[in-house]
């Protein structure tokens, strides 16, 4: 048999975040006779850390902090010293800081993962170039939806041979429909009433989000119907400002901010429905976790959003930031339990025939190995 291949992901950090739940997924469903993954973290060790020891992946921080950024020549010494088969970057910090490192060494097999064709690219036109520049110069570039892929195709000018779209994907046996026993339990753990009408948001508290509409749909929505409260799981530089929009609205009794938790399968059990309010997106994995899980989803009609979903099939999709339409589709799957209920069934068929993880990891598994054949 032979030697399994070590991959080492480079990450910017193991903070809270769609791409560190992807990485988490896809390292533990790595074939472990073909690849032995390692993760190394731009700066510090984050609230995913542990998770990952724990799966018995080994992590490594580059830099205890941000700056100075001692990780530029502590991932040299990694590269030096790792004997790596290949390395796969994710984010941004990782691939315009370290792999530019890891193609300057000549290492045979680079790999990328962009996980969404964000504003921050095309409002700076700098950081448009380098991300171009440095992906032409690795050999293979994953998309997460097609629109990320079409993005780096026409803004980037990147090969078309180059860019393989695999999108996100989660390990269904975990994620799933909860029974009444498993809802109770979980909204007793996160102080939830058992009997109200629970609609979350989850996700980093940044303005990517949108969580100032979603604060605004809620109060908009509660004015009508008194059994409902929403939720928001998750931090970010934007806590204490939606905090505060929420008590201005008049609203702070009845939207609770959790905070980080941890135990993203309760979470889900916890909800009714979900809503997400995303400016834009790439596959996010808040909404597999939500489809897998049975959930009614409300959401914007953006990017790979648009991708995973289908209106009123599997989802309920909004036109980007229109009020009227998110407060239209919460009240019908709040007033329509039979909707609601179709709605959820049918998102988790759409994940289970296309984005569950295993068959995803492998799809991850194929890249890799036409690099390092095309490397030889």
């Amino acid at each position: 048999m032979a030697t399994p291949k070590k991959v080492l992901h480079v990450i910017d950090s193991l903070d809270l975040g769609g791409a560190q739940t992807f990485l988490l997924d896809l390292v533990k469903h790595h074939d472990q006779t073909r690849y032995l993954p390692e993760v190394a973290t731009m700066h510090g060790m984050g609230v995913y850390a542990k998770v990952f020891e724990d799966a018995g992946v080994p992590v490594q921080s580059l830099s205890p902090v941000r700056f100075p950024p001692f990780y530029i020549p502590n991932f040299w010494k990694l590269l030096r010293s790792g004997n790596y088969d290949i390395l796969h970057f994710h984010l941004f910090g990782a691939n315009l800081c370290a792999k530019p490192l890891a193609i300057a060494a000549g290492h045979p097999a680079i790999i990328v993962h962009d996980q969404c064709n964000d504003a921050s690219r095309e409002n700076n036109p700098m950081l448009l170039a380098a991300d171009a520049f440095w992906n032409r110069c690795s050999d293979r570039v994953i998309a997460v939806s097609e629109s990320t892929r079409r993005y780096l195709l026409d803004r980037e000018d990147l090969d078309d041979a180059k860019v393989t779209m695999i999108p996100n994907g989660i390990d269904t046996s975990v994620f799933k429909p909860a029974g009444g026993d498993e809802r109770d339990r979980a909204r007793f753990e996160l102080g939830l009433p058992i009997g109200a009408f629970v609609i979350g948001g989850v996700g980093r508290l940044v303005s990517q989000k949108n969580f100032s509409l979603f604060l605004k749909i809620a109060s908009n929505v509660l004015r009508v119907h008194t059994g409902v409260i929403f939720v928001i799981a998750g931090t970010g530089p934007l806590e204490s400002q939606l905090s505060e929009e929420a008590a201005t609205l008049g609203i702070a009794e009845r939207v609770r901010f959790l905070g980080h938790v941890s135990d993203r399968v309760g979470l889900y059990r916890a909800l009714d429905a979900l809503m997400m309010t995303s400016d834009f997106e790439g596959t996010p994995m808040t909404l597999l976790e939500a489809m897998a899980s049975g959930l009614p989803v409300v959401a914007s009609a953006v990017d790979g959003i648009a991708e995973v979903c289908t209106h009123r099939e599997d989802a309920l999709l909004a036109s980007v930031g229109q009020t009227d339409e998110f407060e239209e589709y919460c009240r019908l799957i709040i007033s329509d339990k039979s909707r609601c209920f179709d709605l959820g069934a049918a998102a988790r068929r759409t994940i289970l025939e296309r984005y569950e993880i295993s068959a995803l990891a492998r799809r991850v598994g194929s890249v890799y190995e036409e690099v390092l054949e095309s490397s030889h």
